[in-house]
Parts: structure tokens; C-alpha cells; sequence
């Protein structure tokens, strides 16, 4: 992913210029968006989301996003699942979906591309082990696979045109993470993914690596319907320019791509062994512990790895121990009697995780609670209180998580923790510890999701060929 000052550069310049076109819809009849405001709410398509609200990992900065576009409209959101980028576009010009969020610059249908809001770059991946392709000409006569319709098959078709050669297979019920996977396991010898998938989600595939780049950015936008009506559009646009603006779109980026870092090779190796090996006999102890505190599994699961690697048996210097590594004051305190006994620990560490998370502000929000919660969980609820004092001092804000983190290594100054009313600490440990939490998480998360609801039939190219031939017929007929 390139960085965000240029991407909001771009963003900028592309509001600038679509935010003043003109619409040409009769004023006879209510505009879109007129209908989506008389009927308050939203309909928007993600591929990969599902129709009970639920996203996966991948897909929460968009639905996160498409969640303020619709408050910025006054109206709620109704999140659906195309199986296919045709699909979705499909469902988009027919305007059954009000917008989509697609990765593809290749319109399969008559859509129009919004303002962009994240650039990426387009990266072809291979299996460490095996030969790292240094261009494109070491592709050829290997097997070759990207998801149909995206933006990575138009990437391949420029490239053809310098190398005739060069064979690709488009695959419709397919998607970033299926390639990697398909990577990792050996099936496939390269894909083409984007950087911020990949990013996110190769601490779950550690032994695929990045060759080289397609291209240095690609533009990641919503899609509309492409009649005379721009109302949509064009308030789209207008949202897109106010949150760069106001610094909304830079702080939900960060929000949900800043906690990613690279993870050492052999720690990346590590985890994922431990995720088959050790995770599996105690999924389902933390699965109903987390039911009964209404904490999510993952959550949990992340924060026991982090504690103990999983392993029950784990005690620090300083004493605490068990699978949650408890000190003995805490368990105490959760009513726990044996630290080392893997259920009471997992019990213990649950309690103690919501009762800091119920005891912060009513301020904190959304997804900040958490951290804040995990951060607590870590150096304690009086330093925490005593960051978010410091932020309030130094002009940031007190219930936002990205505010809080940068003061938190202050609090091991002087100059600052002499100022404050519960003195030292090493605080730059909450901040390394939420971070590695949220990327066990998220690792944790996909693979969840993955096992849930992953499609088991794949759809073959010519089938999805044919189908989309007869839909863009009928579509064409039905806009004439």
C-alpha cells in the first residue's frame, strides 16, 4: 500500500473534478438519492461481506467506510453478498445495489468509478522455496491465476500486449485470500493480489513472498450506477472530500491498516504451527467462555497467545503464569483459585478483560474501547488514565486510540511521568502488546472466517463467461 499523503493527494484531485459534474436527470422524477433518503438506508454490495452484517477481515475498512458514507446521508446501511465481481456490478447498474465496493478498474458492466479512496499496489506472489520470479518473462509457461473482472487481470492483458506469450486464468468465485492460500499450499505456482490483502493477511501464509509489483498504484473506489442520474455520485464525491478534508479518511486508515508490521520469519512460522498444534485444545474452552462474557473467541484466543503462546504451563520472572498469566492478586481478585489450570485461567482472564473494558469512559467508542481494554489489560488501568490525561495536555484526543498510543512511551520520561498522578512506566510495552494482539486477531479472524464461509464450488471461467454475456444483454435491453 503506498502511502496515505499521496493517496490523499489523488483523492483530492478527483473530487475536485467529479464533484462538479453536472447531473442531467429529469426533474420530473425523485433522484437516487432522494429514494435512498425517503426509504433511509443504503443498500451497498461488498464482495465477501454477508447479508447478516457480518464482514470478514479483509472488508472492514469498507464496510467501515460505507458505514459513514450512510450517516453522512442520514440513513442506515444494508450490507449484501455477491458472490462475483459480475455480480455485484451487475446488481450495481441495475441499481439493486446503490454503490459497490469493488477492486476492479475493468467494468464489466455500464458503472461508473467513484473518487478514489485507497491506492494499492498490484503484487505477484510466488512460495518461498521455489524459484522468485524477477520479471514478468519468468511467468510465462508457469501457472498463473488472478480473480475475474479485477483490476489485476487488466494489469495482465497491458502486459500482454509486450509479451504475447503470457497466459493467465481468471477465475469468477475466487478472491485475494483463496490465491494466497492457493500459494501457500503449493496448488498454484503465482497470483496477482493487492498490497493491502496481503499485507494483513500474510502472518496467516508466511511462506508466500512478493516478487515485484505490477504497477505502483491502483485505485480502490466505489462503484455507481451509470444513467443521467449523478446524485449519488456526486455526493459521494463530496463526502470523500470532506473526510480528507477533516482528516476522517487518514485516521480510519490508520485505524485499520497502521497496527500491521512485519513479523519475523520464524515467528510468523511459529504462530501458524501453534494455530494447528496447540490452538485446537482449548478452541472450544475459549470459544464458551467468550459466549458466556460475550467477548469475541478470536479476541481471547489473540490475547491467551500473546500471554502464553498457548502454552498452560507458561510463568514469567515476575511470577504471573498459566494460559492468561495471571498474577496472583488478579486471579484472586476474579475469584480464580488455580492460575495453572487452563479453564479457571481462561475464566479469569476473560473477567478481568471486561471489567477494565466496562470501566472505561463512556467516551470510547467502537473499536478504541478494545484496545483501550487491551492496553489497560497489560500496564494497568492508572497509567492508562494517566496517557489519556497526558494527550488531553498535549492538544490530541483522549478517546482515540491512535491519540493515546503516541503519548503512552512518554509516560517512561521524566519530563512527563513527574507531571502525572500515577508516575513511571514502560509504556511503549501497551503499544507493542495491542499491536500484536490486533495482527493475532486479525490472523485469527481470517482463519475463521475462512473455515465459516468460504464457497466450496469454484465457478469456471467460460461458465462465468457465458453468464455474464446473457446478463450483459439483458442489461443492455433494460437500459435502452
Amino acid at each position: 500500500m503506498i502511502s496515505m499523503r499521496t493517496a490523499l493527494r489523488h483523492v483530492s484531485r478527483g473530487v475536485i473534478l467529479l464533484f462538479f459534474a453536472s447531473c442531467l436527470y429529469s426533474s420530473h422524477f425523485p433522484s437516487q438519492l432522494d429514494r435512498i433518503k425517503q426509504r433511509g438506508y443504503l443498500v451497498a454490495a461488498a464482495k465477501g461481506a454477508q447479508d447478516d452484517g457480518h464482514v470478514a477481515p479483509h472488508l472492514e475498512f469498507e464496510a467501515a467506510l460505507l458505514k459513514q458514507f450512510a450517516q453522512y446521508l442520514g440513513v442506515d446501511i444494508k450490507l449484501k453478498s455477491p458472490q462475483t465481481l459480475s455480480q455485484l456490478q451487475y446488481g450495481v447498474a441495475k441499481e439493486t445495489y446503490d454503490i459497490g465496493a469493488a477492486n476492479t478498474r475493468r467494468h464489466l458492466f455500464p458503472v461508473r468509478q467513484g473518487v478514489p479512496y485507497l491506492f494499492v499496489k498490484e503484487y505477484l506472489i510466488y512460495k518461498k522455496g521455489t524459484e522468485k520470479p524477477k520479471s514478468i518473462e519468468d511467468v510465462i509457461g508457469k501457472s498463473l491465476r488472478v480473480e475475474f473482472g479485477s483490476h489485476h487481470s487488466h494489469s495482465l492483458k497491458k502486459l500482454q500486449q509486450l509479451h504475447s506469450n503470457l497466459r493467465w486464468e481468471e477465475l469468477a468465485d475466487t478472491d485475494n485470500i483463496n490465491l494466497i492460500a492457493e500459494v501457500q499450499g503449493g496448488l498454484l505456482d503465482y497470483a496477482v493480489v493487492d498490497s493491502n490483502i496481503f499485507d494483513i493477511s500474510r502472518h496467516l501464509y508466511p511462506e508466500v513472498r512478493i516478487a515485484f509489483s505490477l504497477s505502483e498504484s491502483s485505485e480502490i473506489a466505489w462503484n455507481f450506477s451509470n444513467t443521467a442520474d449523478h446524485s449519488l455520485y456526486n455526493a459521494a464525491a463530496a463526502f470523500m472530500q470532506s473526510i480528507y478534508e477533516n482528516g476522517k479518511l487518514e485516521q480510519l486508515t490508520a485505524q485499520h491498516y497502521s497496527h500491521i508490521k512485519k513479523m519475523d520469519y520464524t515467528d510468523a512460522v511459529a504462530f501458524y504451527r501453534r494455530v494447528q498444534t496447540r490452538l485446537p485444545q482449548w478452541r472450544e474452552m475459549l470459544k464458551s467462555t467468550s459466549k458466556e462474557h460475550n467477548l469475541d473467541w478470536n479476541l481471547l484466543a489473540a490475547i491467551s497467545y500473546q500471554e502464553s503462546h498457548w502454552n498452560k504451563n507458561a510463568k514469567s520472572y515476575t511470577g504471573v503464569r498459566g494460559l492468561m498469566m495471571l498474577t496472583k492478586a488478579t486471579a484472586r481478585e476474579m475469584g480464580i483459585d488455580d492460575r495453572t489450570d487452563p479453564a479457571q485461567s481462561i475464566e479469569g482472564g476473560a473477567r478481568y478483560f471486561k471489567s477494565i473494558f466496562k470501566r472505561l469512559p463512556k467516551g470510547i467508542q467502537g473499536d478504541d474501547r478494545t484496545w483501550f481494554a487491551l492496553a489497560a489489560y497489560n500496564v494497568g488501568f492508572a497509567h492508562l488514565e494517566d496517557a489519556r490525561v497526558l494527550t488531553q495536555r498535549l492538544g490530541g484526543n483522549p478517546n482515540q486510540w491512535q491519540d493515546v498510543k503516541k503519548r503512552l512511551p512518554l509516560l517512561a520520561q521524566k519530563k512527563y511521568y513527574s507531571t502525572l498522578k500515577y508516575g513511571y512506566a514502560r509504556g511503549r510495552e501497551p503499544v507493542k502488546y495491542v499491536q500484536n494482539i490486533r495482527q493475532y486477531y486479525d490472523i485469527l479472524s481470517w482463519q475463521d472466517d475462512i473455515a465459516q464461509s468460504r464457497p466450496n464450488n469454484a465457478i469456471k471461467k467460460d461458465i462465468e463467461t457465458v453468464k455474464i454475456q446473457q446478463d450483459e444483454r439483458d442489461l443492455n435491453m433494460s437500459l435502452l
